[in-house]
């Protein structure tokens, strides 16, 4: 099965353009990213464009095995060399043989058992737990973590040589926030996918909902999202996905969104700007759209005192012509054409 990376944005071409470059290679790879961001779907999809796409991909949650198994899953074990073994038993090594290893959450392994992967590694042969024989693999690591695996050598956490071995080549899969013009892609991808799995009829979503969707910073990245359109979609009954079927979270985010909208005219009182007290107990608050309004109030106020001139405005605001010009289109504040002198940089 063909898998793709969705996405048009800069860091999305960029992370795509790298794993072109590295697939044909056998070298050692470290895809960092924080969690949901699609980690182990770029490692796949190194596996699948290269040479050894035939054989074997093996993935390893390295977190998921208890510390007193993970060299026997690792490497396999002889008959009777521990308590329970009671027969011979291959590892995850030697199931990737000539293919890829995907080590999930390497940074989650106990510094014995980095000592030995990097000697595996390094050497591309490993010994079974109870054995004396060395045995040869040809395969590609790819490791994955959404720790600061930089940090964990400085605390000792991690084994500075492991780090070097396994970061030959880094790709960062990028959070959805910075990616914000993917979420459209991304969202109607999953309706299309679930609504053939519940064979329902929902095909699009309103336009209110999908500007929820696109507006929410997304902590739990892609498949946060995913989830999210997996519950509307289960929910909703109609041909689209409404407000409505849509995650608490989210729809109360979108109302606090509209009641501080509806108050921005009154943010200002006199002299005093005014801004309502955060009230979590309604859900996460949009810290974004919250400093929006209030950079949207200063920008207005500036634009009145200097007539309508866009540098004499940003003069009062302590800022350059550049920004005051970015941050005029970024939030949508209309100027007016001022004294002409707006083309002048």
């Amino acid at each position: 099965m063909k898998r793709e990376i969705l996405g048009k944005s800069p860091p999305v071409k960029a992370m795509l353009d790298m794993i072109n470059r590295v697939a044909a290679s056998k070298t050692n790879i470290l895809v960092i990213g924080e969690s949901g961001t699609g980690k182990e779907l770029v490692a796949r999809m190194i596996h699948d464009v290269s040479p050894a796409s035939t054989k074997a991909f093996v993935p390893v949650n390295c977190g998921a095995i208890p510390e007193n198994l993970i060299e026997s899953e690792m490497f396999g074990h002889r008959k009777g060399s521990f308590t329970g073994a009671v027969s011979e038993k291959g590892g995850l090594f030697e199931a990737a043989n000539g293919g890829t290893l995907f080590l999930d959450e390497v940074g989650e392994l106990p510094l014995n058992m980095q000592v030995k992967l990097l000697r595996a590694i390094q050497e591309r042969s490993f010994r079974k737990v109870g054995g004396v024989d060395d045995i040869k693999v040809d395969l590609r690591i790819i490791a994955a973590t959404n720790r600061d695996l930089e940090a964990a050598v400085q605390k000792g956490t991690f084994r500075e040589d492991l780090y070097y071995r396994l970061n030959v080549i880094l790709i960062r899969t990028p959070p959805l926030r910075e990616r914000p013009g993917d979420i459209r892609l991304l969202a109607e991808t999953f309706l299309k996918k679930f609504a053939a799995k519940q064979g329902k009829p929902t095909s699009s979503f309103s336009p209110e909902a999908m500007a929820i969707l696109e507006k929410h910073s997304w902590p739990g990245n892609i498949r946060e999202l995913e989830n999210a359109v997996e519950r509307a979609m289960t929910l909703e009954s109609g041909p689209q996905i409404t407000v409505q079927s849509l995650p608490s979270f989210l729809k109360s985010e979108s109302q606090a969104a509209v009641d501080l909208a509806a108050s921005s005219s009154s943010l200002v009182t006199g002299d005093v700007l005014s801004l309502p007290a955060p009230d979590f107990s309604k859900g996460p608050i949009n810290l974004d759209q919250i400093l929006g309004d209030v950079e949207k109030v200063y920008l207005q106020k500036a634009l009145e005192h200097a007539g309508g001139v866009k540098r004499k405005a940003a003069d009062a605001l302590g800022i350059t012509f550049r920004s005051i010009r970015y941050r005029l289109k970024k939030l949508g504040v209309e100027a007016g054409d001022g004294d002409g002198d707006d083309e002048q940089e």
